[in-house]
């Protein structure tokens, strides 16, 4: 019987379909990693610690270097989960046409100016754009003013006619990411940073000799809403996630913490006015 397989690496690239194009580029370099690592043992280099704990320094020489290869190889595929990451992000921005992913804080001008091309962009990358959006993207008027503390958000939801942004940062699962990870989303790597921003009105964007902070950048676009969430796609049996999934086997725990801190962040603050909340759906 022949089987037929969709080998999407040995394809043209202009002949993909959209879902096989997203999956292209990660595919060939995870191709490529596992390539050296099968044929070169200097590629992965165990630290004394796994030399130990894997077995390394006791296994028979015959099959030491066999062994090195298989425990690379094995090692890097479960444990890099870049790609897959990115994938998600597409494959969600895809469900709408006002949709992007990877939000850059410090991009936000040209995404509210050409938010097709900054869509088109963060799905296909720049070799994606044509000549004009090439130029329209490398002669982008807006400046960066606010040093190295950018923000990047998963996805963003750019709706013009209800004057809303809406920022998701996107979690696989309910076991996703870890106690730190999960807490720091809401606190200074993301959540916290943005709303320190608009609280504190700190100048981040120049254009010209105009500066504008992130509140007047929104003005000037005429941007009245700005949500932000966190969203967990499903629990540890691939269902959907729900809050009590999140807390038996999550961790909705450090969620909330994270939560707090940011409401403390809120209720402290001299320019900002807390409407309502909700401590068990973590909402404000």
């Amino acid at each position: 019987m022949i089987i037929r397989r969709n080998l999407i690496c040995i394809k043209s690239k202009d002949k993909l379909e959209i879902g096989e194009l997203l999956l292209y580029e990660p595919y060939k370099n995870t191709l490529l990693n596992l390539k050296d690592l099968c044929i070169d043992i200097n590629v992965k280099d165990f630290d004394p610690v796994a030399k130990v704990y894997n077995g390394l320094l006791s296994t028979p020489s015959n099959i030491k270097e066999y062994y090195e290869s298989l425990l690379g190889v094995t090692s890097y595929y479960h444990h890099s989960q870049g790609g897959k990451g990115k994938y998600i992000e597409k494959k969600l921005a895809l469900c709408s046409e006002t949709c992007s992913p990877n939000i850059e804080l410090s991009k936000l001008p040209f995404w509210l100016e050409h938010p097709l091309i900054y869509r088109k962009k963060g799905i296909f990358t720049q070799d994606g754009l044509s000549f004009e959006e090439k130029r329209l993207l490398r002669t982008d008027q807006w400046d960066w003013i606010g040093g190295n503390k950018d923000v990047n958000i998963d996805i963003g939801n750019l709706l013009i006619e209800d004057k809303t942004i809406v920022l998701v940062e996107i979690k696989n699962r309910v076991d996703s990411g870890g106690t730190a990870g999960r807490r720091e989303i809401w606190t200074s790597e993301k959540f916290g940073a943005i709303i320190g921003y608009i609280e504190s009105n700190t100048k981040l964007f120049r254009k010209g000799s105009i500066e504008f902070s992130l509140a007047k950048l929104l003005e000037l676009f005429k941007i009245k809403n700005l949500q932000i969430y966190i969203g967990v796609l499903f629990d540890k049996c691939d269902s959907p996630a729900t809050i009590v999934s999140d807390k038996n086997n999550g961790f909705y725990s450090s969620s909330k913490q994270g939560f707090l801190d940011l409401l403390k962040q809120v209720i402290q603050s001299s320019t900002m006015k807390l409407i309502d909340k909700d401590d068990e759906a973590l909402q404000m």
